[in-house]
C-alpha cells in the first residue's frame, strides 16, 4: 500500500530561535504545509489485529515576516522554516481490508531548521527523531482509500552549525494530514 498526504505543522514559539536570527519571536512562521507519503506492508495478522512495516517521509516549508507599524518602519526579514523527515515505521491496524484505523510509529531522521531568507542555511543537518501517531483509511473501491492521520515528531537538540544554522532546542511538533491511499 501506498499514500501520499498533504501536510499541516504546527510550530511552538521558540524565543532562542528568533533571538539567534535577530528577529522578534513574531517573525517566526506558526506553520507550515507539506506533502508526505508512505509505503507499507502488512505481512502478518492475528485475529483482529495486523502488524505491518513500512516507512514515511516528508517534506514542509514555510515562512513569515512582520509587517510595519508605520510608514517608516523598515520591512521585516523574511523568515522560513523547514522540516523533512524520513522513517521506517512499525503499524498495528484494526479493522477489516475496506476500513482500518492504526497506531504506527518509528525512529527516523530529520532536518527541522529555521533561517532567514537573506541568510539562507547551507547544509541543515540531520536530527534523530521519534515519530507515533494514529490515523484511519476508508477505502471508496477497491483500489483507493481516503486517509487522515495525526502524528507527533519528538525532534532532539540541534548545536549551532558551520552552514549558518542556530541552535534548535528539543522539541515535538503535531502534524495533522489527509490523503489517499492507493492499494
Amino acid at each position: 500500500m501506498a499514500d501520499i498526504r498533504g501536510l499541516f505543522v504546527r510550530y511552538k514559539d521558540e524565543p532562542s530561535v528568533a533571538n539567534d536570527l535577530g528577529v522578534v519571536p513574531a517573525n517566526l512562521p506558526p506553520r507550515s504545509f507539506g506533502l508526505g507519503g508512505g509505503v507499507h506492508w502488512y505481512p502478518w495478522r492475528l485475529s483482529k489485529i495486523t502488524f505491518g512495516v513500512g516507512g514515511e517521509f516528508l517534506s514542509t516549508h514555510g515562512s513569515h515576516s512582520v509587517e510595519p507599524t508605520t510608514p517608516t518602519d523598515p520591512p521585516s526579514p523574511v523568515v522560513r522554516r523547514h522540516f523533512s523527515e524520513f522513517s521506517p515505521q512499525l503499524s498495528f491496524n484494526f479493522g477489516h481490508r475496506n476500513g482500518w484505523s492504526y497506531i504506527s510509529g518509528g525512529i527516523g531522521r530529520s532536518t527541522l531548521y529555521a533561517d532567514r531568507e537573506d541568510a539562507p542555511v547551507s547544509d541543515a543537518p540531520g536530527r534523530k527523531t521519534i515519530n507515533y501517531g494514529a490515523g484511519a483509511r476508508w477505502f471508496t473501491n477497491h483500489h483507493v482509500a481516503f486517509a487522515v492521520e495525526i502524528r507527533w515528531y519528538s525532534v532532539s537538540p540541534q548545536s549551532p552549525t558551520a552552514g549558518g544554522g542556530v541552535a534548535q532546542p528539543r522539541t515535538t511538533l503535531m502534524v495533522l494530514s489527509a490523503g489517499v491511499a492507493l492499494r
